[in-house]
């Protein structure tokens, strides 16, 4: 794959790969440092607000692995994604870095709310 001549010379991509990176390896971190194996094999994944008394699903730890994986493979995708796009349509590339910043945010405040409840 070809990288755009200007692509890494563009600030406003340099600003969006730097928070995305800096995002990613937070969530990451946060995730596996924030899991605790000995507390038990299940923890609460998921939660339903409309089953009534049981809301709370519960699953493995593995789950909240995914989380962090979520996190890499959106981050990766996103980055090549934008790559690709650049040369043709420079303002969409910067969308889907932007929205990358929202997803891995989000990723963040879901995962941290699954294990305070746990």
């Amino acid at each position: 794959m070809k990288i755009p001549k200007h692509y890494f010379h563009d600030r406003t991509v340099l600003v969006l790969l730097g928070v995305n990176t800096l995002l990613v390896l937070f969530v990451v971190l946060f995730i596996l440092l924030k899991i605790d194996p000995a507390e038990g094999s299940t923890h609460i994944v998921q939660y339903r607000s409309n089953l009534g008394i049981s809301r709370f699903k519960s699953g493995s730890i593995t789950e909240f692995r995914t989380f962090a994986l979520f996190a890499v493979i959106q981050y990766a995708f996103s980055w090549l994604l934008s790559i690709k796009l650049y040369v043709h349509r420079r303002h969409l590339s910067l969308g889907i870095l932007s929205l990358t910043t929202f997803l891995l945010i989000l990723c963040g405040v879901v995962s941290n709310a699954l294990l305070v409840v746990s």
